[in-house]
């Protein structure tokens, strides 16, 4: 044999075994990728189930706080007669503590704005005729205002305009609240109650 055709063979030997080697770091290149790749896709899915549980639970709340609602209007009659002014302002003072709580829980963003206008409302009241509607007056027409708001929620319908009376109170709001404001002061009290958008 001829050393032409061993120094060939070798380097015949030695191109294949480069390439082969090249070719093993290639595929341990590409299953590192793939490797990564599964590794995001899983962090990806983890991430997207865990938004989807808050999610869900954040749902189940806020059905949860609308059944309060409804509730404790059902749990605390308002009459517009034949009711003792102080069992009305009880009625009154129990919802608006439900209203106040549970609108937190609300996510829609409109709901939850006149949700917390109620409560508002409801509060003012408890002190005194509001917009020239009384206690009970302003009670029966928040239980009438809340039910449509809550229908309309669970339709998934937009939500309509306030009904007559309720919608009286709403485009006076600001006058109501100018005159709150005045009795605290009158009262002695320096507190400002906070507007209604920080709800």
């Amino acid at each position: 044999m001829e050393w032409g055709t061993i120094v060939t063979v070798l380097l015949g030997g030695l191109i294949g075994l480069g390439g082969e080697t090249i070719g093993r770091m290639g595929a341990r290149r590409q299953a590192q990728i793939a490797r990564q790749e599964a590794l995001e896709d899983a962090n990806i899915a983890r991430s997207q189930a865990i938004e989807d549980d808050s999610r869900r639970e954040k749902e189940a709340r806020e059905r949860v706080a609308v059944e309060n609602i409804l509730s404790a209007y059902l749990e605390n009659p308002i009459r517009l007669v034949d009711q003792a002014n102080e069992e009305t302002v009880l009625s009154v003072t129990k919802i608006c503590l439900t209203l106040g709580f549970e609108q937190s829980f609300i996510l829609d963003a409109e709901l939850r704005q006149r949700v917390a206008e109620i409560c508002y409302i409801l509060d003012i009241a408890t002190d005194g005729d509001v917009g020239g509607y009384s206690i009970a007056e302003v009670g029966f027409l928040s239980r009438s205002e809340t039910r449509m708001l809550m229908g309309a929620w669970a339709r998934g319908e937009e939500f309509p305009n306030s009904i007559e009376g309720w919608g009286e109170l709403r485009r006076s709001l600001a006058e109501i609240e100018v005159n709150w404001q005045q009795k605290l002061r009158e009262a002695g009290l320096r507190v400002k109650v906070p507007p209604l958008s920080i709800y």
